[in-house]
């Protein structure tokens, strides 16, 4: 792992900062690889120190890198925050998220220095995926592949949609998965125009659209994959919808690369749907990053500023939502190149693979 915590001490002058305090877990193991800690400090030309709670002293003592470990228990936290803060001379503090409360104890226990919460500084390392972070998250990809295989050999009519998402657990955690990277999405029938369905027990019936959104984490690192499949080939209308979307889809990552506007890319994917009379049911932006949270900078939507970079990993997820009636959607996990993109996630996008 490159010496990420160097890279964030010599951004923080750029932000107005002398010194940080990286609290979120996704952020303290981003730096010092750790999945235990309470508060990671730096600033430049100091040695970074990690505050853990004696809970977690042995994970972070044997998976820390590049920074001192040390414990704190609630009566000593205050005090050994002023006494390292003192020592780097720090003036202007950044944080990525403190409870309100343990924020104004810090600054009533330290007058002369000014906190200031700042992810930024954080998201312009996070947003651009290293070597190391491409290769684990394509393992998730691959993880979450063999879920939807699993998942799809298994369709049918009268299995439930708990079922479905035992067998993606299953498949996907037995192949080396870590965890879920969220809770997985089967929803059928009418419960497919929900975006975020979860699953339930109700019996997959012939004619229904099934929306699946499974992912796995590996190494930290999230995959994200949506398929839509349909139980009945006659259905013409849902076949249309299904093939909207995946003309959505495709032309969208035609459009993904370096240089693009994120909300360029929306349009592109937005614009077909209208165009098939849809625009209305499509109820969420194209997609947003992925990495060591499921959710994550930069946001590939009509609100946002952000240009996509190489290394960027995002997602490409149109959707067609029909209140009491069904939705279609179909999602990849990308990561951004200089000349295009790649897909992390490949289970087959074609409609013959999505009828059964």
């Amino acid at each position: 792992m490159p010496n990420r915590i160097t890279g964030l001490a010599d951004k923080l002058a750029k932000h107005g900062l002398d010194a940080y305090i990286a609290a979120r877990s996704p952020n303290i193991r981003y730096y010092a690889g750790s999945i235990g800690g309470s508060y990671l400090i730096t600033a430049p030309d100091t040695d970074p120190l990690l505050l853990v709670s004696i809970l977690d002293e042995n994970v972070a003592r044997d998976q820390a890198r590049s920074c001192g470990v040390e414990t704190y228990t609630a009566v000593s936290l205050l005090n050994r925050f002023a006494e390292v803060l003192r020592e780097m001379g720090a003036s202007s503090v950044g944080f990525d998220d403190l409870p309100l409360a343990f924020k104004n104890r810090l600054s009533r226990r330290l007058p002369e220095m000014h906190f200031k919460q700042d992810q930024g500084v954080v998201w312009e390392q996070r947003m651009v995926k290293d070597a190391g972070e491409v290769k684990l998250m394509r393992e998730a990809g691959r993880l979450a592949d063999k879920a939807m295989e699993a998942l799809w050999e298994k369709l049918c009519v009268g299995v439930t949609e708990n079922q479905l998402a035992a067998e993606a657990s299953y498949a996907m955690m037995l192949e080396g998965a870590e965890a879920h990277a969220f809770e997985f999405t089967v929803g059928s029938g009418p419960r497919s125009a929900y975006p975020h369905a979860s699953s339930t027990k109700r019996k997959i019936e012939n004619g229904d659209l099934i929306v699946v959104d499974i992912g796995a984490s590996y190494g930290g690192y999230c995959s994200d994959i949506t398929r839509t499949f349909i139980a009945g080939k006659s259905d013409a209308k849902k076949r249309g919808l299904y093939k909207t979307v995946l003309r959505s889809h495709d032309e969208t990552f035609a459009a993904m690369k370096s240089g693009t506007k994120c909300r360029e890319v929306d349009t592109v994917s937005r614009k077909v749907i209208e165009d098939a009379g849809y625009g209305p049911n499509y109820t969420h932006s194209l997609g947003h990053g992925v990495g060591l949270e499921i959710h994550e900078p930069p946001s590939v939507s009509q609100r946002s500023d952000e240009t996509l970079a190489a290394g960027n990993v995002v997602s490409d997820e149109p959707g067609i939502y029909i209140h009491n009636y069904g939705g279609v959607r179909i999602e990849d996990t990308v990561l951004i190149k200089k000349g295009g993109a790649e897909r992390l996630t490949n289970f087959p996008r074609d409609i013959e693979k999505a009828v059964f």
